[in-house]
């Protein structure tokens, strides 16, 4: 009988690694990968910073139950301050960065208590974050599930538009095709 148990206990591990470290955990769609090529408005090369001073990554996709949130992080890596008011502008991009029909609302009661925009100074070497949160809903088999490959976030009025993808798998956005923006928010880790 504890011989049972042991095995069970191993195949659950087995399984649970394969949905999490190298398998697509996306109904056997392979996951774009992560783009190493600039982002729009970025230099060419992976450490410059780009023209506006700012630049744009992405954090880990945490998930429970169908929720998906993705941390978005801005970083002033440039030589002088950046003001910093209410949210990115953001969009939903297909693997060849092509903007997809999803509906973006700014604001969510769920997870941050609707909190207010607010306007802040990014001191260089400064990071503030926003979030983007979706659920994986698919209500319609006859409507092919939307999956972005890629964010579009534009940081704040005047700055480039910059395309930064998921390193952990797509935006899986079920059939919902709406995403939830948080405002920026001076980060401290």
């Amino acid at each position: 009988m504890r011989t049972r148990g042991k095995a069970a206990v191993v195949v659950a591990a087995v399984l649970l690694t394969g949905c999490t470290a190298g398998g697509t955990g996306t109904g056997g769609q392979a996951r774009p990968p992560a783009s190493s090529a600039p982002a729009p408005g970025a230099s060419a090369s992976a450490g410059a910073c780009p023209d506006s001073g700012v630049r744009v990554t992405l954090g880990d996709t945490e998930a429970a139950l169908g929720q998906r949130a993705l941390s978005v992080f801005l970083d002033n890596c440039g030589g002088r301050p950046f003001e910093v008011s209410g949210y990115p502008d953001v969009a939903v991009l297909d693997a060849e960065r092509e903007e997809l029909d999803v509906t973006v609302r700014l604001g969510t009661h769920a997870v941050d208590g609707g909190t207010e925009r607010s306007v802040f100074t990014l001191q260089p070497g400064q990071r503030a974050k926003s979030g983007v949160l979706w659920r994986n809903t698919v209500t319609r088999s006859d409507v092919v599930a939307t999956s972005g490959a890629y964010l579009r976030v534009t940081p704040a009025r005047g700055a480039a538009p910059q395309a930064v993808a998921p390193h952990d798998g797509p935006l899986d956005l079920g059939n919902t095709d709406a995403v939830e923006v948080t405002p920026w928010a001076p980060y401290t880790p």
